[in-house]
């Protein structure tokens, strides 16, 4: 890798501090934005449903008006003449017009015409709104065109008993422009809303009424509404992206949706984008120029430390440093004293490190920075093993992290610093882990070396590579828990199964069978889990390996994508597969000669886990009728996966045969 200068990880640093806040900052801008489109959506459709009670008030206070005249007297004796006065003083100075008719073409009675004048056919009503009749005795029309003008309606229509024959259509309509006046309160600033019917037209605009009444919407915006309620984005007529939400009655029918510019919707969240990113831009540009001022200073002084790292290396001598960073300062009167301490100690240290089988680490530093390592200790902590920075000079420290009985153990506390301060280690174990990943296991000793007059000149440690020695034991400890984790699980399986069938059996010989063909399906799902070193199963593979030694395999379909399943799901799938199967051959569609199973799977992601959904379906059986008393069979389905653990199962006895649906949770 090539070596950049401190300027530049200087500026890399003052970068690597800024963009984590512009990071989170664009977190925050994004959760804003999505919280305000959830917002706006949210409101887009409460706006829609809140309009939508607005008319629906007014549908059904006409819906009561119909209700009262219905219950007229002159009416239920057949005296229109009588009925017509009613209707006409009813809607006397109103936009309302009253027509009594049949289901055909033929008007009885309408409040705009004189009792006794020939009255003009109408529309036959719609199939919706026959339905509707049928059903409810209720129905709200689309938008219609009143007869002889421009002016565009909705009518209320209920169903009343007629005098003779077949029941007549009362009905009561008012132009569009009375829904819209109706709506308007409930119109917030800044949004439009409309009202469609069920053919898609507009039957009021909060906007543009009277341009856009009775005319179809645009059909890209009409088709995106579906089913009771959402949001969406679309272009309205004008070619304006909006963002919209809906909402549809189950009253009349209609749709009712509220619109807001997308634009908008998205102006807040550009303003503080804009606003964050000249902040950011500007204090990276000033803290960047700050950077630069300051590495000049690094740069110099790195400068005359390396010369005298340079000079220490070759053995020469090593000049002080004077400068106004105290740690630069520091370090090269270090390198002053131990150039001075290498120097009398290089050749009587040479030959032992050279030859001495083991680690060994010296240091004459106080603070036990720098030591001087045999070519043992190099390979150790894979290091370069030549002469030269072998043993010929002293070198820093590499940084690792050593582990002690289960703590980290700081460098003041390791054998060749606690040396340095008097004291002895003996045999002690720690685990080293190298700046490469590796780790290592050693067993240490270290001493202090003194002067004839007891004080502490440095510090020897040795130490032995026991890393194989603890791997070893470690993966035979493994060993032995998972063995023992097996046994227990197999025998309480064993155990489970054997309960049950005995408690269920009804001769010692039928206990005899059943235990010993569940026992040979638990062993062969053993077997394909030892054959993937119990790492888990196929779950095609695991059902061919139920169902095969009982049934031909042409009698099932099995469909679905390939599945791996865990040890403990692989042997409870097993043990399901094997009591459906012989359950199937027993009672089922495997009992007969026609009889066939389909077995689908499919995988489903959530967000906290995934699942597996499996589908057992019988059919050409005999006719099935619901359960008895629960079998084994039954209790293990329902104990093993109706749980929130596990997932769920559901039995269900249709007459075409039995279907077993699976839930399984296989990962959180």
């Amino acid at each position: 890798m090539q070596p950049r200068s401190v300027r530049l990880h200087l500026l890399g640093l003052i970068a690597a501090a800024i963009v984590p806040v512009w990071l989170f900052a664009a977190y925050l801008l994004v959760q804003f934005a999505l919280r305000e489109r959830d917002r706006i959506e949210h409101e887009a459709v409460q706006t829609a449903r809140q309009v939508s009670l607005v008319v629906e008030g007014e549908l059904f206070n006409l819906q009561t008006v119909l209700n009262g005249l219905s219950k007229s007297a002159a009416l239920s004796k057949g005296d229109l003449q009588a009925f017509h006065d009613q209707a006409v003083n009813l809607v006397w100075g109103t936009d309302r017009v009253i027509v009594l008719r049949d289901l055909g073409r033929n008007q009885l009675m309408n409040t705009e015409i004189g009792y006794g004048t020939s009255l003009p056919p109408v529309e036959p009503i719609t199939d919706h709104d026959r339905q509707r009749l049928q059903t409810s005795g209720l129905f709200v029309s689309d938008v219609f065109a009143a007869a002889g003008s421009k002016d565009y309606r909705v009518a209320v229509g209920v169903r009343v008993p007629a005098p003779k024959g077949e029941d007549l259509i009362l009905s009561i309509s008012v132009p569009t422009s009375r829904i819209r006046n109706v709506m308007m309160p409930a119109v917030p600033e800044g949004w439009t809303v409309g009202v469609g019917d069920r053919e898609g037209h507009f039957v009021a605009r909060s906007k543009l009424h009277e341009e856009m009444t009775g005319k179809p919407g645009l059909p890209e915006y009409v088709e995106k509404v579906v089913g009771r309620s959402g949001s969406f984005t679309s272009r309205n007529l004008e070619g304006i992206t909006l963002l919209a939400g809906y909402y549809r009655s189950s009253y009349s029918d209609w749709f009712f949706t509220a619109n807001l510019p997308l634009s908008t919707a998205k102006a807040p969240l550009w303003r503080s984008l804009i606003a964050i990113s000249g902040i950011g831009l500007l204090s990276l540009l000033v803290s960047m120029a700050l950077g630069y001022i300051f590495a000049k200073r690094f740069i110099g002084a790195t400068a005359q430390l390396s010369a005298r790292a340079q000079a220490l290396g070759h053995g020469q001598k090593v000049e002080p440093l004077h400068s106004s960073i105290a740690e630069f300062a520091t370090i090269a009167d270090a390198m002053v004293d131990a150039e001075r301490a290498i120097a009398t100690r290089r050749t009587e240290l040479e030959a032992v490190l050279d030859t001495v089988p083991a680690a060994v680490w010296f240091t004459y530093d106080p603070k036990a920075l720098q030591v001087i390592r045999n070519r043992f200790a190099a390979e150790l902590m894979g290091l370069p093993t030549e002469a030269s920075k072998s043993f010929g000079q002293p070198e820093h420290v590499i940084d690792t992290v050593a582990v002690k009985d289960g703590h980290v153990v700081s460098r003041e506390d390791r054998p060749l610093s606690r040396a340095m301060r008097g004291e002895l280690v003996d045999q002690e174990e720690f685990a080293y882990t190298l700046p490469s990943g590796v780790e290592r296991f050693l067993l240490s000793s270290a001493r202090p070396i003194r002067h004839p007059g007891g004080a502490i000149l440095g510090a020897v440690q040795i130490s032995l590579d026991i890393t194989e020695r603890k791997r070893g034991e470690e993966h035979r400890r493994l060993l032995a828990n998972e063995l023992n984790h097996r046994v227990k699980n197999t025998l309480a399986v064993v155990q489970s199964i054997a309960a049950q069938t005995i408690r269920n059996a009804t001769s010692l010989t039928e206990a005899q069978r059943t235990l010993s063909s569940r026992l040979i399906s638990l062993a062969k799902a053993h077997d394909l889990l030892t054959q993937q070193n119990w790492s888990g199963a196929d779950l095609n593979d695991l059902i061919l390996g139920s169902i095969m030694p009982h049934v031909p395999i042409e009698r099932f379909q099995i469909s679905g994508e390939p599945v791996w399943l865990p040890p403990n799901i692989a042997l409870s799938v097993a043990l399901a597969f094997h009591e459906l199967t012989t359950n199937a051959i027993k009672y089922g569609s495997l009992s007969n000669p026609t009889g066939r199973v389909c077995i689908r799977w499919s995988l489903v992601s959530h967000k906290q886990h995934r699942c597996l959904d499996l589908d057992w379906r019988e059919t050409g059986g005999p006719r099935v009728g619901p359960g008895g008393r629960k079998g084994f069979g039954t209790q293990l389905l329902e104990r093993v996966f109706d749980s929130d653990k596990s997932g769920s199962v559901a039995l269900k006895f249709e007459e075409s045969g039995l279907i077993c649906e699976f839930r399984v949770i296989l990962s959180h």
